[in-house]
This record gives structure tokens, C-alpha cells and sequence, in this order.
């Protein structure tokens, strides 16, 4: 294939994969939620004094709600912010812009992989037109530049490998290291990566000059040690609570389960930490490589996923295996970093005790990719006669585009509109906002429900309220047995909704159920309602 018309599918397929990402973009998701206000506001409070929420300089966690979250996200979406101003929008452009780059990147990786240009164009493709790599990439979700940077990092892997080349060395552990700042799951990767790089070193050692292998290595073996300890000094600095709390073993129920079956049966060779652990490693591992999770459900958990919006299609899924097969028939060079790669990648679902999330798992869909183009061009290509194989291409393009567009379908058309997707999605906060804004000189104090999320990322999000000057009032509670911090108030606003007959000049916002048995006129109360849904009731107090 000419490279001229290789270059101007890739343009293509990018232009689709940045189109697919701006349909609907201010409906789907039906809202913004409280994660996504933080990256967005910790963004604009850098941009404006260097300093994020809390007043941290420069810091290389976000403190946020006592989870600290891991800064490249707002980092890199500062540009935006600056140019478009806070919104939804200069939030969430970051990850739009990414899902473009995977295109052309994926097509890179495969080309390395196997120097064939139509693997390549087929794997930018199916990136382009999946739903699993615009469903998340629609977000403000720190996973998408994650897999980005590992993506990268995998590229110069490869080429590392080839070439040797002290610069591919360099941005590779560049860009693996640069992983480990923007989502915590990356660790897994970085372990990966250090070990393939020491293995690959040591089995090259032969192509040193004399006396030259153990420089390299003590150099090389000096930066991997580096790259490695200074993510986990960091997460020691900051004694992460968040993280810590989503291990499996740190569910109440894992420790409840051991006791249980010891009453039933008292063995503790059955019934023990170190057995239950590997059982419940091994469910949650296997439940991610199984077609409920590909292709039926994907994500139970309704901001990422629903019932029937699989995040792969059946012909993707049965080519996975096809390509499993064609890569050890054929002795592939790179088939074990591919291998690897694909079974490294579910790890950081399987160590929690939630439900598998799309989100840790996200960079498996770039082997998928590899290996479901592989598979197609080496099945293709087995077809006898051109007319059998465009045939054959014919039909099975059919086939996964029956399936894309039934996904696609059931995203744009019909998952916003649903009551639990509008509800999981924390919507109402800013029109609640938007009342505040209006409202502000008028009353002396607003009171609103802290139930089922941060509001006060909200109103800092939405009214924009001055970095600097909140960053003097800015006081979290202690972390809950979720990891989680609440703040009591700022300005006019408190974050716990208890109503004060007496008060004069305040308003009452919350869910409708935080006004039963109060002995007000009901009459009075302003409602904001999404859809059929009355999200907030606001009570205002003269």
C-alpha cells in the first residue's frame, strides 16, 4: 500500500474518531460530575496562582477530597482553561483531544510491531469507531491520558528494542514514569515495564564491546531503580487513603466471608487471608476477560456503562483469539510484549474489592486492537481468490458494524435518557449554581444537603470563585472509611443541611426527602428537575 494514501486514512480515521467524540458533547454524559469539577478547578487554580484548591504549590498530588488524586490531568488541561475559560468544556477537551491522538498512535505501535501498513490502518480504525475509547475519552477521566502515556511508552519499547537507541531508552521511561502522575493503576505498568527492560538488556548483553555491558547496565539499572521508587515515595509522602482503601483485603465483607465458612468448617487451610485471596484475584481477573464484561455490559456501574452497550463488538472478540493464534503460528518478534501486555492489563481491576471498572482496565483495548487486526488481516488472507476475499471482508464488516451501531445507538440515543444514568451522574448542581449566581446578594447564607457528593466542588466550579480566596478558607474533614473528606462550609455556603426555623435571609437546598417533616410551606418551594426527576427542592427563608 502507497504510504501517501496510508497518511490520508489515518487523517480520516482521526477526523471520525474526533467526530464520534463531539456528537452531543453538551448531553452525553447527561451531566458533569463532582471528580471531573475538581480536575477542571484544581486546573484553573494553578493557572491562576500556581497553587492548587488547597493552596499546595506546584503539588504533585491534589489533595481534593482527601483522595488525592494524581495532577497531569489538570496540569495539562490548564492550556484550555486559559483559552476557553472554566467550563465543562475546557475540562473535558483534554481527553477529545487524546482519543484523536490514539489514532495515529495505535497505527504507529502496529506498524513497529509487524512493518505492515494495513495491520496499522486497521487498528487505527477500530479505534476510531470504538465506543469503549469514547465513552470514558467524553470524561474528564484521568485513565484516558494514562493509557495515552503508556501507549507512547510502548512505542518506544518497541523501537528500544530494535535500535537500542539511548534516546528510545530515555522516552520510554519517560513517558512510563509520566503514567504514574496521572492515574494510580499505572504502577502496574511501570513494574511491567522496569522488569521488560532489564530482561531485554541482559539478553543483549553479547552486542556490548568489551567491558562495556556493565556500564551500561549500572547506568540503565540506576534510572529504572529511580523511576521506580519515586511514585511510591511519593504515595508514602501524602499516606494515600483513597488508594489504599480499594485493595480487595480492605473490604469489610473479605474479612466477614473467612469468618463465616470458619464457623461452617473449621479448616484454615480452606478458609484463610492468603487463599481467599487468591480466589477472589482470580474471579475478578477472569470476569474481565469474559463476554459478560466485553461485549453484553462493560462497566455495571452507570456513569460508564449499561446493560446491552458492550464496549467491544462479537467479531472483535472472537479475533482476539484469532490473533492469539496467528501471533505464536507465526513466531512473531514482539508476540510476548503483546501477550503481556493484554494479561498485565486487567490486574488493576482484579486488586480491588469494586466491581471491575472500565476505567483500570482501559489500555486493554490496545492489544485487543493489535491482535484483532492481526487476526483479520492473516484470516483475509488465507481466502483463496480476490473475489472470495472482499467477499469474505464484506461479511464481516457487516457483521461488527451491526453490533457498532446497535452500541452507538444505545450511548448517543437512549443512555441519557434513562432516570439512573441521570441520577448516578450527580445532575442538578448546575443550575443549582446557576440559582446561586443569581441569588447571591440576596441572602445571607445558602445551606445545602452534603448527601450523595461534594457539592462544594460544585459551587467553586460553576460560580468560578476566586482560587486565592478560597484557598484561605479551604478545610477538609477528616477522611471517612471511604477515603473521603467533606467540607463544612465556605463564604455563605454550608454543606450540611440542617434547617434552623429561626434563620432569617437563608436558603435550603436539597434533595426532596431532606425537607420530610418540616413544617414549612410547601407551596414556596422552588424545584430544579432534570427530565421526570426533581433533583433539588430550595426553600428560601426571608
Amino acid at each position: 500500500m502507497n504510504k501517501k494514501i496510508a497518511v490520508i486514512l489515518l487523517v480520516l480515521f482521526s477526523a471520525i474518531s474526533l467526530t464520534l467524540n463531539l456528537i452531543g458533547y453538551n448531553k452525553i454524559p447527561p451531566c458533569f460530575n463532582a471528580d471531573e469539577a475538581a480536575y477542571g478547578y484544581n486546573a484553573y487554580s494553578l493557572l491562576k496562582t500556581g497553587k492548587d484548591e488547597y493552596g499546595a504549590l506546584l503539588p504533585t498530588r491534589l489533595k481534593s477530597f482527601e483522595d488525592y488524586k494524581l495532577p497531569i490531568y489538570s496540569y495539562l488541561s490548564i492550556p484550555f482553561v486559559k483559552i476557553f475559560g472554566l467550563n465543562e468544556f475546557s475540562t473535558r477537551f483534554l481527553n477529545t483531544v487524546i482519543a484523536t491522538l490514539f489514532v495515529p498512535l495505535i497505527f504507529l505501535v502496529a506498524y513497529e510491531l509487524f512493518a505492515n501498513l494495513k495491520i496499522g490502518l486497521v487498528a487505527g480504525l477500530l479505534t476510531s469507531l470504538s465506543t469503549w475509547i469514547h465513552i470514558m475519552s467524553r470524561q474528564a477521566q484521568e485513565g484516558v491520558i494514562c493509557a495515552f502515556l503508556i501507549l507512547l511508552a510502548t512505542w518506544f519499547l518497541i523501537r528500544f528494542r530494535k535500535t537500542k537507541n539511548h534516546i528510545d531508552f530515555f522516552l520510554t521511561n519517560l513517558f512510563i514514569f509520566l503514567s504514574t502522575f496521572a492515574y494510580h493503576f499505572a504502577r502496574i505498568f511501570l513494574v511491567f515495564f522496569i522488569a521488560y527492560q532489564l530482561f531485554l538488556i541482559i539478553k543483549n548483553r553479547k552486542d556490548h564491546p568489551k567491558g562495556g555491558f556493565i556500564k551500561d547496565f549500572v547506568i540503565k539499572a540506576f534510572i529504572l531503580i529511580f523511576i521506580f521508587i519515586i511514585p511510591f515515595i511519593i504515595d508514602y509522602r501524602y499516606s494515600v487513603n483513597r488508594v489504599a482503601n480499594l485493595v480487595f483485603y480492605k473490604n469489610e465483607g473479605f474479612g466477614l466471608r473467612i469468618k463465616e465458612y470458619l464457623v461452617e468448617h473449621n479448616q484454615k487451610i480452606f478458609h484463610n487471608e492468603i487463599f481467599e485471596s487468591v480466589r477472589d484475584i482470580s474471579y475478578r481477573y477472569l470476569q474481565q476477560l469474559s463476554p459478560d464484561f466485553f461485549i453484553i455490559w462493560g462497566d455495571k456501574t452507570w456513569r460508564f456503562g449499561y446493560k446491552h452497550l458492550g464496549i467491544i463488538t462479537p467479531l472483535e472478540y472472537i479475533f482476539i483469539f484469532i490473533g492469539f493464534y496467528y501471533l505464536f503460528k507465526n513466531k512473531e518478534k514482539h508476540r510476548w510484549l503483546i501477550t503481556l501486555l493484554f494479561f498485565v492489563s486487567p490486574l488493576g481491576n482484579a486488586l480491588t474489592w469494586q466491581e471491575y471498572s472500565l476505567i483500570r482496565t482501559y489500555f486493554i483495548f490496545f492489544p485487543i486492537a493489535v491482535l484483532v487486526s492481526y487476526g483479520l488481516y492473516h484470516t483475509i488472507s488465507q481466502v483463496k481468490h480476490n473475489r472470495n476475499k472482499y467477499l469474505f471482508a464484506f461479511g464481516l464488516t457487516v457483521f461488527y458494524l451491526f453490533f457498532l451501531i446497535n452500541n452507538w445507538d444505545i450511548y448517543l440515543l437512549h443512555y441519557p435518557k434513562r432516570i439512573e444514568i441521570i441520577r448516578a451522574w450527580q445532575c442538578g448542581y448546575k443550575e443549582m449554581s446557576d440559582y446561586i449566581k443569581i441569588n447571591y446578594d440576596n441572602y445571607d447564607k445558602f445551606v445545602i444537603t452534603e448527601r450523595y457528593g461534594q457539592p462544594y466542588i460544585f459551587v467553586l466550579f460553576y460560580t468560578q470563585y476566586d482560587p486565592a480566596r478560597y484557598q484561605k478558607q479551604a478545610k477538609i474533614s477528616a477522611p471517612d472509611k471511604f477515603g473521603f473528606g467533606q467540607i463544612g462550609k465556605f463564604d455563605k455556603y454550608e454543606f450540611k443541611f440542617i434547617f434552623d426555623p429561626e434563620a432569617k435571609k437563608t436558603v435550603y437546598i436539597g434533595y426532596p426527602e431532606d425537607f420530610n417533616g418540616l413544617a414549612i410551606d410547601k407551596s414556596k418551594i422552588k424545584k430544579i428537575q432534570i427530565r421526570s426527576e426533581e433533583i433539588f427542592w430550595i426553600y428560601e427563608k426571608e
